[in-house]
């Protein structure tokens, strides 16, 4: 949208005259030219800088780190499906109310009103399909983290997350690991391995459930969960 005069001069001039030559030489392909970009080494940084890098490069301009990036709702919603082992594997068909838990379709084939946004997506900033939006607009709200605690939708997939870590044949501390790894690829550091053991000490089954569905939904709403590093 602001392309031109209108918009801020690059940062990186000749990085880009360079791309743009060796996609026309390489015939055009989007494919070469995204895949040359996603393995590169500056697009492949974490979020988590050093101090020196901080200081010299502040607003990351020059690149020296990933910014980091909080998930669309429809990856979100995806993610939060997957984790749950609900998540259809189907391509094409009718849109969906994203709302209904029964529903476990991707969100893209969400169903999308320019006379009535469906409410999750427009929770979570998706763009008003009435107007122009060159991007979105990132708004943290607490409506968004009341929907993250009350919704149907959320309550139906911690649910059949817990029970697929219940139905895991483990011990307790295999079962927490394996709940990171779904939820955040990676394993749970001692201090989460203890609060979690603590919080799942339950003295009869029917606690025990409700704690281990309490514990998967705080997994599925978590910072961790919505942001990318």
């Amino acid at each position: 949208s602001n392309f031109g005069q209108l918009g801020e001069r690059p940062s990186h001039p000749e990085l880009l005259d360079d791309l743009a030559v060796r996609f026309m030489d390489e015939g055009w392909s989007l494919k070469k030219l995204i895949r040359e970009i996603v393995l590169s080494a500056t697009y492949r940084q974490s979020s988590i800088a050093a101090e020196q890098s901080l200081q010299r490069d502040a607003d990351n301009r020059y690149l020296t780190r990933m910014n980091r990036r909080r998930l669309t709702v429809e990856q979100w919603r995806d993610g939060v499906l997957s984790a749950s082992g609900q998540l259809a594997k189907d391509v094409g068909g009718k849109s969906i109310d994203i709302d209904d838990p029964q529903q476990t379709r991707r969100t893209i084939y969400s169903k999308v009103s320019r006379f009535e946004l469906n409410p999750m997506l427009a929770m979570f900033d998706f763009p008003d399909p009435n107007v122009h939006a060159a991007r979105r607009v990132e708004t943290t709200t607490a409506l968004q983290r009341l929907f993250h605690l009350n919704s149907p939708f959320i309550a139906a997939h911690a649910e059949h997350f817990a029970q697929r870590l219940i139905e895991y044949e483990g011990d307790l501390a295999s079962k927490i690991d394996l709940a990171h790894k779904i939820a955040y690829s990676r394993s749970p550091d001692d201090r989460e391995v203890a609060l979690a053991r603590e919080f799942l000490n339950a003295e009869d089954d029917n606690q025990r459930r409700q704690r281990w569905r309490q514990y998967a939904q705080l997994l599925l709403i978590s910072n961790e969960m919505m942001y990318l590093d």
